[in-house]
């Protein structure tokens, strides 16, 4: 009995030991950058109005649970280029398409998917007027950003979409709920509600991502 006993005692404490070993060597999980300042936002990308190129971010719009503001699955593809940034307001263009049949966004195609969001008031050479059918090319090349309206994120006023300058009197615009960088993801979630996300790290817009970009 006495045997049994040291014998299930031991079996214990080795148990225990590996069990202590594995805590101990467990990787710890990294921890993920959150920045939710405009300016620091800001500060990490890069505008048109102060780059010698014209960088593209590319990335997907996805639905949003409105009660619960968790973000779900696919809605379009989207590519954003940040014209200026100023007083915390994001001026940018867009444009934003649906998938391929086989759930691919096809970046590098410019033209057989039509585009099915963009801004009313850019001035796009591949675009024809307001509502009119364009590629999904954005490069300073064909968006006079110099002249444009573009669309803004107000961070001020919590407003995300066209402004009062180009849609009067009052813009026409959603509710902005958040705005913040993860890790290598921008997120922008409005009241619509929908979660624009773009991959942190900028394109060529005439060499644009050949794969997934999360």
């Amino acid at each position: 009995m006495l045997k049994a006993t040291i014998v299930t005692l031991a079996a214990l404490g080795f148990t225990l030991a590996a069990q202590a070993q594995g805590e101990r060597s467990r990787t710890p999980e990294p921890q993920v950058e959150t920045i939710t300042d405009p300016d620091a936002i800001a500060a990490r990308l890069r505008f048109w109005a102060t780059d010698s190129g014209d960088p593209v971010y590319f990335g997907e719009v996805r639905n949003v649970d409105a009660r619960s503001r968790r973000v779900l699955g696919h809605y379009q593809c989207l590519a954003i280029a940040f014209i200026r940034y100023e007083d915390g307001v994001f001026h940018y263009a867009h444009k934003m398409w649906a998938r391929t049949p086989d759930g691919s966004c096809r970046y590098d195609d410019l033209t057989s998917r039509p585009v099915g969001n963009r801004g009313l008031c850019v001035r796009d050479s591949d675009a024809a007027p307001g509502r009119g059918p364009s590629t999904r090319r954005l490069s300073k090349d064909n968006i006079d950003w110099q002249n444009s309206r573009p669309r803004t994120i107000d961070t001020r006023a919590r407003r995300v979409g066209e402004t009062p300058a180009c849609v009067p009197p009052n813009g026409a615009a959603a509710g902005l709920f958040s705005l913040q960088i993860i890790g290598d993801r921008f997120r922008l979630i409005t009241t619509r509600p929908l979660s624009y996300e773009l991959n942190m790290a900028p394109q060529d817009p005439r060499s644009p991502p050949t794969a997934p970009v999360f």
